[in-house]
Formats: C-alpha cells, structure tokens, sequence
C-alpha cells in the first residue's frame, strides 16, 4: 500500500474520523514474547479482540510508532498496514468497518526504549506500554491480557494477573504464561523476566521477591516489612490485594514503577533500607499502587494526582503508623518544599489543571507533592475517624473503575454530611472563566 493515492486516501479519512467515538477499541491481548538478548529487541505475536465504538470505522490505526510491523491480519483477511507519523494505519473494507467484533493478529518486534529496558540478563517494560504492545487507543485505556514468554532456560518471570495452569492434565504449568483476566489500564500491563533469585515470605505467602544477583537472606532482608504493609494497606483500602501474588521485583537503577500484581524497585531506591530500616518510600509507594492506581485509575492525565497524590500521601501515612508522627511530618516537610519550588517558578495550579507543564519536575511537584499536602488538608479538616472512612468508602465503590475528582468529593462528604465545595475548589479545581 505505497501509492501516492493510498496514502492520500488514508490521510483523508483519518481526518474525517478526527471528531468522531473511537470507532474500534481493544478488550483483550493474547501475547507470545520472546526477547532476544544479544539482539535487544522483542520478538512478538499478538491477538487482539476488537470491539467496536458508536461510530463505523474507515481505518484501523495503531498508536504504537515505535514497532516494527511485519505481517497484520483481520480475521482471514491481510491487513497492509502503513507506517504514518503517528503509528501504523489501514483502511478497512466495508464489511470491516460494519463489523461488532473482530480479531486483530499482528506479528512485530520491538526494540529498547523507555517502555522496554534491557539488561544483560533482564528484561521489563516500564509504563510506556505502546513501545511493546500495539495500542489502538492511549496508555489509559483499560484491557485484559494474556502473555506467554519464551525464555532461556533458567530464567524466572513475573506479568500482569496470575500464572496461567496447564491445559493438558498431568503436564506441569508453563511457568512463563500469565493472565490478567479483567481490565486495567495498559500502562500497568507488563512483564519483567532474568536470571533472578526468588524468595517467597514466609509471614504471607502471597508475597514473592525477585532479584538479580541476590543472597537470599539479603534479599528478604530489604523487603522484610512487607507483609506488615500490606495487611495495612488492605485496612485502610477496605479491599483485599487483588491478586493472589504481588511480587516486587529488584532491578539495577533507578526504575519505580507500578504494574498489575507486580511492581519494580530500583535498587537504587530501595538498598539505603538496609542502613535505615525508614528508607522503605519505595515498597510502600508501589504496593499502595496496587489499590490506587491499577484499580481506581484518574480517568484522564490531566487527573493523575488521584493515582499519585493517594500513593504518596498513604507511604506518609504509612510512615506515620510504622516509624511514628515525627516521620509522617518529615513527609509534610518535603512535599511542601517540592510545591514550594513550583509556585517559585510561577506553577502553582490546581489540581485538575488541564494545562501543560514545563517539566516533569514541576508537574510532579503539583500533582505528586501539593497533591499529598491536600489529602493531609482533607484529614485535618474532617478528623481521622471520617477522613478514613472517607478514603475506605471511596476505594470500595471506585475499584475497577476509572475516577475524577468529583467522585472523590462525592465519596468524602457521604462520610463527612456535609459539603465539602469550599476545600475542593481551593485545592482542585480550575477557575471558571468570568462571564
């Protein structure tokens, strides 16, 4: 599909689609991965299950710029994707565009990039989950998914959900096939695979710990608070782990990231835990992720201090209940000199701001920092009995779904009886334009 003419006719018709429903979103990835090690790239097949929007769909486009496209097909049908400065995109026959369902094979490989990082003898994928996986919509888009990886021998493993049984009786389970049978967000779908040492908790066994290079003991050693933290997390969530095993997986750097039933812990963050017992921001940031973050997820970007100001203000809160009421205000301190230095640099916005921010730095200095500070607000203002109802009554009725900030309003003044407008409009919300 290389004319002059087709491309004109696709440019054409992704114009037309522009202001209309998202006319195909996918509900469910079926992976097989395997990474190649000496080559730094990701050999990859994926069956995808199409389902359709409100509006009929002239062309089918990927998000996913970075792979490289081999073959595609839809149904029985070959599919001549092209390549455009915005991802791969084809045109669909009538009966394609008409179609409920469909089913999306394509075959690519995937090289080393933000969302995919390579070690020597490790691979895992870090938020960007379209520089891996072929995305019809954005990072926030909720699907289940399946992924079955092909490693060398030796190696262990860790992906979204839960390890996948056997389906021919008396054969041993594939250790390297996992399934995340409901929907999550795509950025906290991934996997992470080495020649790692594991440890399983003995004080809660659905606790698992990998690491490269690791003496066992050292290993348990730095993660030996965990299962105090989670029996916590789960008390104030109101809601059980939602996975039957959350393992944390220690890596080279500086990596922090969240994903379904797994997280990565940079060792950079994590190894001064084992000269202060206090350094463990890291494994209580991530875990708290698990509730809020993976399961209640902001429903746009512009909202993602509900992600993180909840995960930051919890591992304060964390702190306060583990090493006392002098670490949760060492907390405050530096969340306020983080919002401190946004409002010196003329960036002090509201919460849901719907702006763009100069630097990461700033915008987590808002939605991160001043975030964590409105929480402590909240809790001061309402009393800790009704600021942890609150929280627990909104966690149990938003898991699943994605949240703005008005459902966390309406959750906290069902628990509070009153309104709680005035404390919302000076820490959240844009201003209105005068009339």
């Amino acid at each position: 599909m290389s004319s002059f003419l087709t491309r004109t006719a696709v440019a054409g018709l992704m114009t037309l689609l522009a202001c209309d429903a998202i006319a195909f979103s996918a509900t469910h990835y079926a992976l097989e991965l395997e990474p190649d090690f000496e080559g730094r790239s990701l050999e990859a097949r994926a069956r995808i299950t199409l389902q359709a929007g409100t509006e009929p769909a002239s062309v089918l486009t990927l998000s996913s710029r970075r792979l490289q496209i081999t073959s595609a097909r839809w149904g029985r049908d070959v599919l001549e994707l092209e390549k455009t400065a915005g991802g791969w995109s084809a045109p669909l026959t009538r009966a394609q565009a008409r179609a409920s369902q469909a089913v999306l094979e394509v075959s690519y490989k995937a090289g080393p990039s933000p969302g995919l990082v390579f070690g020597k003898d490790h691979v895992y994928t870090a938020f960007h989950t379209c520089h891996w996986l072929p995305c019809l919509e954005s990072d926030l888009s909720r699907a289940s998914i399946e992924i079955r990886l092909v490693l060398p021998a030796g190696f262990r493993s860790v992906a979204s959900g839960r390890r996948l049984p056997s389906t021919n009786p008396g054969k041993r389970p594939d250790p390297h096939s996992w399934h995340q049978p409901s929907p999550y967000p795509l950025y906290t779908l991934g996997f992470a695979a080495g020649r790692f040492i594991e440890v399983m908790d003995t004080a809660d066994p659905r606790l698992r710990y990998l690491g490269l290079a690791q003496d066992p003991q050292i290993l348990r050693t730095k993660f030996r608070d965990s299962a105090r933290m989670l029996a916590w997390f789960e008390d104030k969530a109101g809601s059980p782990l939602p996975h039957p095993v959350y393992t944390q997986v220690l890596v080279p750097g500086a990596v922090a990231q969240e994903a379904s039933s797994f997280s990565l812990i940079g060792a950079r963050y994590l190894d001064p835990i084992l000269d202060n017992p206090q350094e463990d921001w890291i494994i209580a940031h991530e875990m708290a992720h698990q509730w809020w973050g993976n399961q209640i997820t902001c429903a746009s970007w512009s909202e993602l201090w509900l992600n993180e100001a909840i995960a930051v203000f919890m591992t304060a809160a964390w702190k306060q209940h583990r090493w006392g009421e002098a670490a949760y205000r060492r907390e405050l301190g530096l969340f306020e000199k983080s919002w401190q230095a946004a409002t010196e640099a003329g960036f002090d916005k509201p919460l849901s701001w719907t702006g763009s921010y100069p630097s990461l730095r700033i915008k987590r200095a808002i939605h991160y920092s001043k975030g964590a500070l409105f929480f402590h607000a909240l809790r001061e203002a309402l009393g800790e009995t009704v600021f942890w109802q609150g929280l627990r009554h909104f966690s149990t009725t938003q898991l699943g779904k994605t949240v703005r900030a008005r459902d966390l309003q309406v959750a906290m003044e069902a628990k509070a009886g009153r309104s709680l407008q005035p404390l919302f409009e000076a820490w959240v919300y844009p201003e209105r334009p005068a009339p």
